[in-house]
């Protein structure tokens, strides 16, 4: 047997307290460590969400910039438009007048030529029907009264003679101003056309910076939304470490989801406030015009069902109408073509492509726009101008 010799007891707990005093400073070094860390990770997390926040500051004000140059040349094309339209029907209307007054014209000249007819034959025989009217009667009293009807042929002869004068420079002055308007209509014709021009030739040569700008923005916010998540459930996570447990909201990789009213022009567009705008036969504009290239996607605003399309008919040329679930309806028209699968009764997503932009119908021509109108509970139309900048 081998006896172990044991110090005494006040070594021992002498020893005992030291390595409790040692462990202890080693826990709390590690606590403060561990806080630095989190410190440093807090700190981190908070520069990168700045970052994100300023980047994506940045793209959205350079994708400001460029909407704005694209609606203002939308301005400069919808304002000339509607300038050409008011000339058109002001040339319509000098017309109907210039060819209302003619018409009068000819009645007075054909009056006035049946009475010199008439004063022709009367004074054929060698003595002036207006003097043997006279002479063949000796009662004077009735001389007299024939000389005062003479008198009223002759003043109705003058008025005829003064309203075909009047009928001739009233004509004349209407052709002067339907000359001036046809005119100013060829001046206006061309200003529509630089205009269509530059607006479509700088949304091609944009188009490209356009949609990049949109998605990057559009992954920022994204980051920006997942970075918000993470810093939320790190600081759930340390409440409730206290208490020993944790309870966070996976941040997942799912995309945001799409709620309400989605833009319907999904590419490079601009437009306007252009409500009430004029239009052909007198009419004003009931919609908004959204200006975009060619084959543009156009998109389900909302979730619901198409009600009705067409093919190239009417004013609207290839149109849809959307019936959505929330009880309002949307007309697009002017389309270019319509997407496969879409006809009447098919049930869409907001957002889904719908058809694609064009200048169909009255449009035919002129640049290429998705005219949109919206019309609560399937009643008359009302301004979309706000609902459209609000989503855009």
């Amino acid at each position: 047997m081998v006896l172990i010799k044991t110090s005494a007891p006040g070594r021992i707990g002498g020893v005992f307290r030291s390595g409790m005093l040692t462990l202890a400073a080693f826990l709390l070094m590690m606590a403060v460590l561990t806080g630095v860390s989190s410190m440093k990770t807090t700190r981190a997390s908070a520069a990168s969400l700045s970052d994100t926040k300023a980047e994506a500051s940045a793209a959205r004000r350079q994708l400001s910039r460029l909407q704005e140059e694209l609606d203002t040349l939308a301005a400069t094309y919808s304002k000339a438009e509607a300038r050409l339209y008011e000339i058109d029907n002001a040339v319509a209307k000098a017309e109907k007048d210039e060819a209302r007054s003619r018409q009068d014209l000819e009645t007075m000249r054909a009056q006035l030529s049946e009475r010199v007819v008439q004063l022709y034959k009367g004074n054929h025989g060698s003595t002036p029907a207006v003097l043997e009217l006279l002479l063949e009667e000796h009662d004077f009293s009735v001389v007299l009264e024939r000389i005062s009807m003479l008198n009223k042929v002759a003043a109705q002869d003058g008025k005829t003679l003064t309203q075909v004068r009047t009928h001739i420079g009233k004509v004349t002055a209407l052709q002067e101003d339907l000359a001036a308007k046809r005119t100013a209509q060829t001046a206006q014709i061309k200003d529509l056309q630089s205009s269509q021009s530059a607006m479509e030739s700088r949304m091609q040569a944009t188009a490209a910076e356009y949609r990049r700008l949109k998605k990057q923005v559009t992954a920022l916010e994204e980051a920006a939304r997942r970075e918000r998540e993470a810093e939320k459930a790190r600081a759930q996570a340390k409440a409730a470490g206290s208490s020993g447990s944790t309870s966070t909201r996976g941040s997942g990789g799912s995309a945001v989801a799409v709620k309400g009213f989605v833009f319907p022009v999904d590419g490079p567009h601009s437009y306007i406030n252009d409500w009430g705008f004029a239009r052909s036969g007198g009419r004003s504009h009931q919609g908004t015009d959204i200006m975009a290239s060619r084959g543009t996607p156009v998109v389900a605003v909302v979730s619901g069902r198409i009600r009705r399309t067409s093919y190239g008919s009417g004013l609207g040329g290839t149109t849809i109408w959307l019936s959505g679930n929330n009880g309002v309806s949307y007309y697009y028209a002017h389309l270019d073509s319509i997407a496969g699968g879409i006809s009447a009764g098919a049930s869409v997503s907001a957002g889904q492509t719908i058809g694609y932009v064009g200048n169909s119908g009255n449009a035919r021509g002129g640049a290429c726009h998705l005219h949109f109108e919206i019309h609560p509970g399937g009643g008359g139309a009302t301004n979309p101008y706000y609902a459209l900048r609000a989503s855009d």
